[in-house]
Parts: C-alpha cells; sequence; structure tokens
C-alpha cells in the first residue's frame, strides 16, 4: 500500500515493556531488583519488586474500556508482540516508532548499585534488539546507556552502533555528575562523530518527577537523611500523583537544553545532535527567549559563548510534542524545524487511542511542508528512517507489517 511521502506519520516517543524475557537476560543476582509489571483484578497498575508492592498508591477509580487499552494493562507481552503493536499503530496511522523503555526510565536514578544499573541497560539492549532489530526500518529503539561508570558506557554505547541501533537514551537529569561535565565529552564526540542522536527523556534519571528544583550539592548529611525520611513516609501513606508536580517533570526538558547550551557543549561538538522526548514544548519559545537574553545582559559574568544559546539549540536540538496547543501557537516563535511529534504509546498521558484527531490538529493547524516535518521528516532525518520505503510499505493491519 503505497501513500505520499507527506502522508507519513512517525512516533518519535513511544516505550516497549520489560517482560520476563528481558528479565532472564540479568545475572542471577540482579533479576529481583528489576520491578515486576503487573495489575490487579480490575486493571490498575500494581509494580513490584521482589514480590513486595512497590508502591501503595491507590488509584482515584478503576480504569475505563479506553484505559485498559492502555499502559500494557492488557498487552502481557509489554509491547513486544509485533502483530498487536502493528494493529495499534494501524489505529493511530502511526508507520514508525522511536521507542524508549517503559520502567527503564528509572535505570539509573541513584538508589541501587552501578553494576545494577549497566546490566540492566546491556539486557535492554539486548533484548530490544532481538524484537525490533529485524524490523530495524520501521523500529529505532534508543539504546538504553547507564551513566554511573563512564567508561561502560562509553563501551556498551560502542556496542550497540556495531550492533544497529540509532540513537541512545540517556536521563533527563544526573545531578551528581551534571551534562556540563567535560567527562562526557567522549559520549558527545562518538555521538558527533557516529550521527547518533542522544536522547534525553523525561521521567528519567533522578530528580525529575516533583517541582523540589533541588541544588542536592548544597545539601548536608542531615538535610539529605531528613529528605530521604519524608519521601518514605510519604510513600508509605499512598500519597496519589499530584497533577503540578507531574507536569514540572514534563518541564524537566528544559535541563539538558539549558546544560548543553549554556556550558559550551554544543559550542565544542558542533555536529552532536540531541533531542528531549516527551517533553511537550509550550515552555520552548519561552526558555530559549530567556536564554538569550541573560547570555546577554548578564555578559560579566557569563560562561562566554560565540552564539546564542538559541542558535546553538537550533542548530543541533529537537524536541516531541504530543498534545500541545500552545507549542503550535508558539511556532512563530521556534519555527517547526526542532519539533517531532509522539503519541506516548502506550502511556495514560499519551493520545493513544486518539492520536489521528491530534495529527489532523497539527496538519490544520500548519503548511503542508511544515505539517509533513512534525509528523515525520524531522524524526526521518534524525533518526535515519527512509520516507520511500514507508511510503511503498505502510503497516496496517493486512499489510506488509512484517516486511523488515
Amino acid at each position: 500500500m503505497r501513500v505520499a511521502r507527506s502522508d507519513i506519520v512517525i512516533s518519535a516517543d513511544t516505550h516497549v515493556g520489560e517482560p520476563e524475557a528481558l528479565r532472564q537476560r540479568l545475572p542471577k543476582r540482579y533479576r529481583d531488583l528489576l520491578p515486576e509489571f503487573g495489575v490487579d483484578e480490575v486493571g490498575n497498575l500494581n509494580f513490584t519488586v521482589a514480590g513486595k508492592r512497590r508502591r501503595k498508591r491507590t488509584p482515584q477509580s478503576k480504569p475505563t474500556a479506553e484505559d485498559l487499552l492502555r499502559e500494557f494493562r492488557t498487552d502481557p507481552s509489554q509491547g513486544t508482540d509485533l502483530d498487536r503493536r502493528f494493529h495499534d499503530m494501524a489505529v493511530e496511522g502511526v508507520d514508525a516508532q522511536v521507542i524508549f523503555p517503559n520502567i527503564g526510565l528509572g535505570c539509573s536514578q541513584g538508589i541501587a548499585s552501578p553494576g545494577y544499573y549497566h546490566a540492566w541497560a546491556r539486557a535492554h539492549n539486548d533484548h530490544v534488539w532481538e524484537v525490533f532489530g529485524p524490523h530495524h526500518r520501521r523500529f529505532k529503539p534508543a539504546a538504553m546507556l547507564a551513566v554511573d561508570d563512564l567508561s561502560l558506557m562509553l563501551a556498551e554505547a560502542m556496542r550497540c552502533l556495531k550492533l544497529g541501533f540509532a540513537s541512545f537514551f540517556v536521563p533527563a537529569t544526573v545531578p551528581w555528575r551534571p551534562y556540563r561535565s567535560r567527562d562526557y565529552d567522549p559520549l558527545w564526540g562518538l555521538a558527533a562523530e557516529t550521527g547518533v542522536p542522544i536522547n534525553f527523556h523525561i521521567f528519567s534519571g533522578n530528580l525529575a518527577l516533583n517541582g523540589d528544583f533541588a541544588q542536592v550539592s548544597d545539601l548536608d548529611d542531615r538535610r539529605i537523611a531528613q529528605a530521604r525520611r519524608f519521601a518514605k513516609a510519604e510513600a508509605k501513606t499512598g500519597v496519589k500523583e499530584m497533577a503540578g508536580l507531574t507536569a514540572i517533570g514534563t518541564a524537566a526538558g528544559m535541563s539538558p537544553i539549558a546544560e548543553l547550551t549554556g556550558s559550551g557543549v554544543l559550542e565544542r561538538h558542533p555536529k552532536l545532535k540531541f533531542a528531549v522526548i516527551e517533553c511537550e514544548s509550550g515552555w520552548l519559545a519561552w526558555l530559549l527567549q530567556a536564554l538569550d537574553q541573560m547570555q546577554a545582559k548578564r555578559y560579566l559574568n557569563m560562561f562566554p559563548l560565540k552564539l546564542r544559546p538559541s542558535e546553538y539549540f537550533h542548530r543541533q536540538g529537537a524536541v516531541t510534542i504530543t498534545d500541545d496547543a500552545v507549542a503550535l501557537n508558539n511556532i512563530r516563535f521556534t519555527g517547526t524545524d526542532c519539533l517531532m511529534w509522539g503519541n506516548d504509546y502506550p502511556h495514560d498521558e499519551g493520545t493513544y487511542p486518539y492520536s489521528r484527531r491530534l495529527i489532523g490538529d497539527i496538519r490544520t493547524s500548519l503548511t503542508k511542508k511544515q505539517a509533513a516535518d512534525v509528523l515525520a521528516g524531522n524524526a526521518a532525518r534524525l533518526y535515519g528512517f527512509d520516507l520511500d520505503y514507508l511510503a511503498r510499505n505502510r503497516a496496517d493491519v493486512t499489510g506488509q507489517r512484517h516486511q523488515a
């Protein structure tokens, strides 16, 4: 089934879970540490670690029929059943996907040992490449990199390049070794040299879910211990998710942009490409304006840059949007070359199974070329999708679903 290139849709933000097949790839000493996905009798999510429930948070209501389609609630394969995945893509009108972990977004949070995180990353990468590698022209899983041991991180990145991965995923925030550190230069250099983009997926790493805006280096041991006691006590109460704090987690997408531009990383590595994932971008126009203003107004003490921060971002960066009318309204400030659409399949905050309406809104709000770029062209250029191939082989329930 052939369609026009301008009709192609690539979701630059989708997910795959961590089924038992992945757990078995871990060394035995780490298997019980990997959270196990589950659902209760009505379909609410129920994560356990070594048989113990991870959180006592109680949902406000039972899942609806539509809710049961999301979060792998009724998909025991957790996104690895390709027949089901292709069916869901057809429902959405999606031709190709960039794929990130699910629970694996929590890798490198700084709670467990570095050995566990690096073993988890390697197991994840082997698992997803086995599932999606044979269909790499339609699926681009991001290689997950743990960040505790930088030599192991770099070795895993090089191993994944040899396997055929087309992008890397690292945590959005790493406060104990922030991305302005030159320790990461070997990774930035490798990514720039090979043309493989770095992805900073929000809700990953550390301090990316709450509104604390903490400067952990300014805290003494007593205050850190107090913060841990508070977090443990709050978890025991089954406190519900707070909308404001979850929204701040989305805004954490600003962090890697500010770090890479303001510290000179993008100046030192002009060929480095990066994307911030699942962040929406209504805030992007303000952020770029604020970075440029501070660079100009506080020049006496500011780290010197040859270009404005916004120029570095537009040269090298991108963000994803899902359901963001504000971002579309701000196109006159941000342009569209830096935007990629993603449906965040199959998460609750995503748009599955009604993405066709959002795709239609983008086509209506933008010019034909702008819409084609946001919905597919920008992702195709960043991740190496072949739009002609996708146009010739549109995946649908009865189409070329297993053509590699």
